[in-house]
C-alpha cells in the first residue's frame, strides 16, 4: 500500500478542524476517504466530509457531536452515521468489506480495515485515504495508485468483475469522466462494453436505475453523459432527440425518459403524467401548427401540464404566438355556468357538459361577446 504525507487542507476548515482535532484526541482509527480525497486532490472544494472509522463509526459518531453540536442522524444497520452543522455535512462510516451474492444484487457487507475498505471501491480516484489518527497523522493511503491517475486523468476500475457485481459503477464511470473531463481507461472501458453486452444493467431493480438517472442530469455535463450512455448502447437517442435535450430546461430528465420507454421506474403520478405528455408531444405539436380556432387551440393544449405547454415556444419557435395566445384564453371566464343551465331549465345530466364545452368554445372563437348573447343563443337550442 502506497503511504505518504498530505497537509489535509480545505476550504472548510472550521469543521474539518474540529473533526480531525476530535479524532486526534481520541483512540479511533480514523481516516478521509473517498470523494474528499479525490475532490481535494484536484483543488476542488469537496461537498462533504467523508470519514472511515476503523471500529464503531455510530459510536464514534454520538460522542463526537456531543462536541460539535450538530444535528446528528444514524442508520445502525448501516454502520453509518451523519452530522450536519449548518449546510456543512459530515459522514461517517465503519470500515467494511464486500461480497456481492449475485450480479447487480446489493452486497452483503461485514465490519473490517482500511485496506479492505479501499479495495472493496469503484474506481482508483476513489480508492484514496487520509489519516486523521495521532499515531498516524497525515499518512496518504493509496494502494491503486489513485493519484497517477488523477495526475493523467484517468477512470480505472479496481477489479475485472466491478461492473457486473455493481453495474451502476456504468453509471458512475461516465459521470466522472464527464465531470472531471477524464477518460476511460482501455481494460476500463473494455469491461464496461462487456458489461453491456451481457445486458447486466437490465438486472438492476427500477429505483436503482432511476437513482442513477437523476443523479445524472444533476451533473452540469449531463448532455455528455447522455451521449455516451447512447454511444455506448447503454440507453440509445436517436440524434434528433438528443439535441434537442437542453431546450426542455427543467423538464429534460423526462424527456429523456419519454424516450427511452424504460419499464419499472417507481415513477410519481405526476412524473408519470408528464412523461406521458411529453409521448404525446410528436403527434399534438402538427395539430398546434394547424389549428386555426383558438377553441381548437384551447383543446389541444388545455389537458396538458403548463410546464409543459410553456416548453413547446423552445422546441417550435414559431408556436410562440399560439402558447401566448392559449395562455390569455385561460384567464378568460365563460360566460355560460352550470348554474346557469339550471336557471334556464336544462335538465341536469350527460347533455351538461357538452352544452357547457360548446358555449365555451363558441364563446372562445367570438360568436357571441356578452353573457346576454350566449344565454340567448341557448335559449334557441330548447326550441
Amino acid at each position: 500500500m502506497v503511504k505518504s504525507k498530505s497537509s489535509v487542507k480545505s476550504k472548510k476548515k472550521s469543521v474539518l478542524n474540529r473533526t480531525i482535532d476530535f479524532f486526534v484526541n481520541s483512540s479511533y482509527r480514523a481516516y478521509l476517504v473517498g470523494g474528499y480525497v479525490r475532490d481535494a486532490t484536484l483543488g476542488l472544494s469537496p461537498v462533504d466530509i467523508d470519514v472511515m472509522v476503523e471500529g464503531d463509526a455510530v459510536k464514534a459518531a454520538k460522542e463526537m457531536n456531543a462536541k460539535l453540536k450538530g444535528k446528528l442522524y444514524v442508520y445502525k444497520s448501516f454502520g453509518t452515521a451523519s452530522i450536519i452543522i449548518k449546510d456543512e455535512r459530515i459522514d461517517l462510516a465503519t470500515a467494511r468489506k464486500e461480497k456481492y451474492p449475485s450480479p447487480a444484487k446489493l452486497p452483503r457487507v461485514s465490519p473490517s480495515t482500511i485496506s479492505d475498505d479501499l479495495n472493496r471501491r469503484d474506481f482508483t480516484i476513489n480508492a484514496m485515504a487520509i489519516s486523521i489518527s495521532k499515531e498516524n497523522f497525515g499518512e496518504i493511503f493509496d494502494p491503486f495508485n489513485g493519484l497517477e491517475d488523477i495526475k493523467k486523468g484517468l477512470i480505472r476500475v479496481l477489479h475485472k468483475n466491478s461492473f457486473i457485481d455493481d453495474p451502476t459503477r456504468i453509471f458512475r464511470a461516465l459521470r466522472y469522466k464527464n465531470r472531471f473531463n477524464f477518460k476511460l481507461e482501455k481494460r476500463t472501458k473494455t469491461l464496461i462494453n462487456e458489461a453491456v453486452e451481457k445486458r447486466l444493467i437490465k438486472h438492476l431493480t427500477g429505483q436503482r436505475i432511476l437513482n442513477e438517472i437523476k443523479l445524472i442530469f444533476e451533473e452540469p455535463q449531463y448532455h455528455a453523459i447522455v451521449k455516451d450512455l447512447s454511444d455506448m448502447g447503454i440507453f440509445r437517442m436517436r440524434k434528433k432527440e438528443l439535441e434537442q435535450l437542453p431546450l426542455f430546461g427543467s423538464y429534460r430528465m423526462y424527456f429523456y425518459l419519454a424516450n427511452l420507454n424504460l419499464q419499472g421506474l417507481p415513477l410519481t403520478a405526476e412524473e408519470s403524467k408528464i412523461i406521458k405528455e411529453m409521448k404525446s408531444m410528436k403527434n399534438i405539436l402538427p395539430k398546434l401548427e394547424k389549428a386555426s380556432r383558438k377553441s381548437s387551440l384551447y383543446r389541444i393544449l388545455s389537458p396538458l401540464s403548463e410546464g409543459v405547454i410553456r416548453l413547446i415556444p423552445s422546441i417550435r419557435p414559431g408556436l410562440k404566438n399560439k402558447v401566448s395566445t392559449f395562455f390569455r384564453l385561460k384567464r378568460i371566464k365563460p360566460f355560460i355556468t352550470g348554474k346557469d343551465l339550471k336557471r334556464l331549465k336544462f335538465k341536469p345530466g350527460k347533455r351538461f357538459k357538452t352544452l357547457l364545452d360548446k358555449m365555451w368554445e363558441l364563446q372562445l372563437d367570438g360568436r357571441f361577446r356578452t353573457k346576454k348573447e350566449a344565454e340567448k343563443y341557448l335559449k334557441t337550442l330548447k326550441k
